[in-house]
């Protein structure tokens, strides 16, 4: 494709994001965007942007669809009174959107609210629209807890799964439940290859070692803030991973995007004067790393576990505000009641 042509496509396949929340997206918004980025790599940027999206981003439509197949296992007049549909969030907004949803579905195939359901708990449904390290679900079943009825099962049911996040929520929830005599099955729609270890594929961004003075920089803190610490900081990707390329079209084109946005997100990450230590170049990550790497975008938001070129910035900041350095092709809306707006503070 050309372009012009992967600037429509693109435009077209997130038409849909925030929409009403922010202007409408079009491609002179794409174009802006990856304009940014250097005149030898911008195409080939559009190209595995608009060829990740294809799988990655969740329009609202599709996100009722999935859900929709997914809760089959549950959506019968029989088993509906068992069935209780946790609204316990403590962090955003997504549960109670996607709640919503599952209220429509609900409601034209039986005529009943989901409200109406839960009278004979056996079950409990916790949704979310992602995994990805698994903290969020964790603190909020923790939180919930006192509050579970003994000898029931917990549904997580996710529009879609990091394996990492998979791997960590598993372990922890077995043993957290089981006093309680509650068991857990995860049900995701779709679900990424992340797992540092897993050589075959490897479905986020991790770039590969290149020489670049904010990127020195910023491996330069992360191997400070390591010193001590019993786990090395995951930095570089070898060559070796992954063995089957599954996220990109290619692995000459991996190269060339992670490339771009580690030099750009590690410029980002260098504007605040008190950068929050979890805001890194390829996303937000607690541990030390150069970032999360996520690629999955719903209609409803992006995650700060996404690349910071795909969501940091904006346009309504004076020219010496940090986030006037860069626009975003996801303006990202802040959870109220998470740690992140404290980024916004102190430049």
């Amino acid at each position: 494709m050309n372009r012009q042509t992967l600037l429509e496509s693109i435009a077209t396949t997130i038409s849909d994001y925030r929409l009403g929340e922010i202007p409408p997206i079009t491609p002179d918004h794409v174009n802006r965007w990856i304009s940014q980025f250097d005149h030898d790599d911008q195409l080939t940027i559009l190209s595995e942007i608009h060829f990740i999206l294809d799988k990655c981003y969740i329009s609202k439509e599709k996100a009722r669809d999935l859900i929709k197949q997914k809760l089959e296992k549950f959506n019968n007049p029989q088993r509906l009174p068992d069935i209780n549909f946790l609204d316990i969030q403590k962090k955003g907004s997504s549960q109670k959107e996607l709640l919503s949803l599952v209220n429509e579905i609900v409601i034209n195939q039986y005529g009943i609210s989901i409200n109406d359901c839960g009278s004979d708990t056996l079950m409990y449904v916790y949704l979310d629209d992602c995994l990805f390290s698994g903290n969020t679900v964790l603190h909020d079943i923790e939180a919930w807890l006192n509050h579970a009825k003994p000898d029931t099962i917990v549904y997580l049911v996710f529009l879609a799964s990091y394996s990492s996040g998979l791997n960590y929520i598993n372990k922890k929830l077995v043993s957290l439940l089981k006093p309680k005599s509650i068991s857990v099955e995860i049900i995701s729609c779709l679900t990424f290859n992340n797992l540092p270890w897993n050589q075959e594929k490897y479905e986020c961004l991790w770039p590969q070692e290149i020489d670049d003075e904010f990127v020195n920089r910023f491996v330069k803190i992360v191997q400070e803030n390591s010193q001590g610490k019993s786990v090395n900081p995951r930095l570089f990707r070898s060559n070796m991973i992954p063995h089957t390329e599954t996220l990109f079209s290619s692995p000459e084109a991996r190269d060339i995007v992670e490339t771009a946005f580690l030099r750009k997100g590690a410029y980002i990450a260098s504007l605040p004067k008190n950068r929050q230590l979890s805001m890194r170049p390829m996303g937000y990550e607690y541990l030390e790393s150069l970032g999360f790497g996520a690629v999955f975008v719903t209609y409803r938001n992006i995650a700060n576990n996404c690349p910071l070129v795909l969501w940091w910035g904006g346009t309504s900041y004076d020219p010496s505000h940090p986030f006037s350095k860069w626009y975003p092709l996801f303006p990202r809306k802040v959870n109220e009641s998470s740690n992140t707006p404290s980024l916004f503070r102190d430049f």
